[in-house]
This record gives C-alpha cells, structure tokens and sequence, in this order.
C-alpha cells in the first residue's frame, strides 16, 4: 500500500469555541477504464528491439493529466480483465470490445504514473475471460500493491467491505453491479458483488463493522447512454443511504449523470455521482468522450465525526489524434491548471473544442465558476450549503 494512505498531511486549526484541530482528505474518482482495440494498437510497441516485441505502453493516453492525480487518492472501475495469454492449454489474445482482455502493462501505468489506490471490479466485464481470467486480473493487482474490491475470493467473503486510510480519515469500500455479461458455468470460488437491497444491507453492515469515519459505495448501474438515472439506480442508491452510506459513485452508462447533493433536517450532508462516464475509452461517439474527475472532501473533527464538506470536478476530454490513439486532456479554462498541464501537439482547433466541451460538462453538472488551486470547479460547499448543483443542459452534449 503507498506510504500516502497512512500520512496525515492536510491538519488545520480552526477557531469554533475554542481551539481545536481538524484533519481534511481529499478523495478523487475516475469512470470506467476501458481498452478497446484502437488503445491496445496504439500501445502496442512498434520499434526495431527484438526484446521489446508484444510489449505495451500504455502511458502515452494519460500522460496530459498526469499531474492532476499527484499526492492523491484515487478510485476507478476498471472495466477490462489482465487474463494473460494462457489459459490452461489453450491460448488466447489481447482483445478489445466485446470481450476485453488488456496486457498487463496498464496496471503499471495505473499504479505508478496516474497512482491509483483502489480499483472497483463489479462490473459487467469482469467475467470477459471466465472466472480464471477474473482471478488472474486480482493476482496482477495484487502483484503491483493495487487494492481492489467488488468479488469474493479464496479468504475475502462475496459482498466484503475494504478499508484504506488518506490523509489521517479511513473509507469504507463497497462494490457492487447490475450484473455480469457473462456467467461462467464452472466457477465455483469467483464470486461477484451484485446490486440487491439484500447485499447493500449486508455489505454496509460489514462496512459499519471495520468503524471507518466514512462509507463509500460504488456501483456500476444504469441504462447506457442515458443523462438521467434510472429507476433502479435511484432504489438502490436509497437503500444505500438509509444503510449509512456517506458518498456514492456510479459507472457504467458511460456518459455523464447528474451530481446530487442530499441535506436531511440534521445538516447531515450526503451525495451521488450518479455516472462518472468513461475516463479513458475509444468510445468516439459524441458525447462518450467527455467525462471528469470527482473531488470529494471529508473533514474529522477532535471529536472524531467526519462530514463531506466540498465536492468538485475537474472536466476532461479524450482526444483522438488522426483516430489511431487515446489521449486524456483536461477540458477546464483555468489557465493556473493550464500552465501545469501539457497540450503540446494539439491544434488551436482542437483546443478550442476541447475547450467548449469542458464547458459543457461542467454547465451539465452544475458547477460554479470558482475554480480551486487543483484545477477542480466547486459543485458543493459547505461553506454556502443552500447552493446545491442544477444541470444547466439536459445533456453534457456541446
């Protein structure tokens, strides 16, 4: 596990009757990390070096936002396996869509450039190469120091809550799906994490056991392409907030959803990022190439109660140069973030439209026009709590 999960870093004092210390975390989330064939292609090494044959670098597609993840924690879906190329006695390839399997290499690239803390496996791809492929895929985490959540397996019981620490607060973890695209007859020992009111329950009640100062849920749900959540995401999301979860995140639609900040009469303030969209994908259809990365904020106080106390987004566009590659780019205006950033090589054209896209995602979301040190638009403060996020477009279309 990085050394960062267990540094408390970020401690101010605060003045309210008398004197006394909180401590602030801040988590980010990312959408569904695909691989379709165009990635693996444009990955795929290409030189003279015999030793480097069949090798893949997958840093290239992320190199442009690189900065946006350093020194903190970060969550994403991982919607693709690492089953290898043997399995058993047969061979098999390195594939895209429908049927992912992704070298293992991305994960080099996950850890140590983006540094990614927490990976979700509950998805409807993670049987893509049967339950062999969906243990492999946790043993190539495993190797690279990766946590990850979303399956039972071997000594980790189905519906099973994780637990890190960032900056001094601890978060539980639960994962869960709508379902699987497949269903391997002969699994017996890879389970998966389905959406039931039943499993939320039993899954936040584990949560509640390890005594974190906040829960998290993420769930991979919804219709595809669709703005608005939908009748089972709304359900299952209830339950999980009537179970004491704090921050839910969702995936799979691969295009944006609304952020919605919820207040009870006790000021307890919870919220749902109903779909993150792709973070990276070949999916080129408008407006499948845009999404945006979810800054969430927790404050303890000395007397150990935790509250969300700033949600913020940071717009990205995903560029595809002469269509043969993926390239993640933000899509904000802040020119402080700008500065940081590298948008060497794209035409005055294409940064306008990255541009304009960014605006559109962020109008979709609701966000305002304050812009933070990290690059990241306010949607939710609790500073000005009556503010909460309206889309501004019924979609994040241009």
């Amino acid at each position: 596990m990085k050394a960062k999960l267990f540094l408390s870093l970020v401690i101010s004092l605060i003045f309210v009757s008398g004197l006394y210390a909180e401590t602030r975390a801040r988590f980010l989330f990312i959408g569904d990390i695909m691989a379709h064939q165009q990635q693996l292609d444009a990955a795929r090494y290409k030189g003279r070096d015999k030793a480097l044959r069949n090798t893949y670098d997958f840093s290239p597609q992320f190199r442009r936002v690189k900065p946006l993840f350093s020194d903190t924690f970060l969550v994403g879906n991982l919607e693709t396996v690492f089953a290898g190329t043997q399995q058993g006695k047969r061979k098999i390839n390195y594939s895209g869509y429908p049927m992912f399997n992704t070298p293992d290499s991305l994960i080099d690239t996950l850890s140590n450039d983006l540094e990614v803390d927490l990976l979700t496996l509950a998805n409807n791809h993670i049987f893509d190469k049967g339950a062999e492929g969906a243990r492999r895929t946790t043993e190539v985490l495993d190797s690279a120091d990766l946590a990850w959540t979303g399956l039972g397996l071997d000594d980790i019981p189905s519906n099973d809550a994780y637990i890190l620490e960032n900056d001094g607060i601890t978060a539980a973890f639960v994962n869960y799906t709508y379902g699987s695209n497949l269903w391997p007859k002969d699994n017996k020992d890879v389970h998966l994490n389905t959406i039931s009111d039943k499993n939320i329950i039993a899954g936040l009640e584990r949560a509640k056991t390890l005594k974190p100062d906040v829960i998290i849920a993420c769930f991979h749900w919804g219709n595809e392409y669709h703005f608005k959540p939908s009748t089972h995401q709304i359900n299952a999301a209830n339950t999980a907030f009537d179970n004491g979860a704090d921050l839910l995140i969702g995936t799979h639609p691969h295009v944006l959803q609304p952020v919605e900040v919820r207040i009870d009469e006790n000021n307890n303030v919870k919220a749902v990022a109903w779909s993150l969209g792709n973070f990276v994908s070949f999916q080129r259809t408008l407006p499948r190439e845009r999404t945006y990365i979810l800054s969430a904020e927790f404050v303890k106080d000395d007397s150990g109660n935790t509250r969300l106390a700033k949600l913020g987004a940071a717009p990205l566009y995903v560029v595809a140069p002469g269509q043969k590659r993926t390239e993640v780019t933000y899509s904000g205006t802040d020119e402080n973030t700008i500065e940081k950033l590298d948008f060497k090589g794209l035409s005055k054209s294409m940064l306008a439209k990255i541009r304009k896209t960014g605006k559109a995602v962020l109008e979709f979301l609701g966000a305002r026009e304050e812009v933070d040190e990290y690059g990241f638009y306010t949607l939710w403060t609790e500073e000005e709590p009556e503010k909460l996020p309206v889309s501004k477009r019924k979609s994040p279309r241009d």
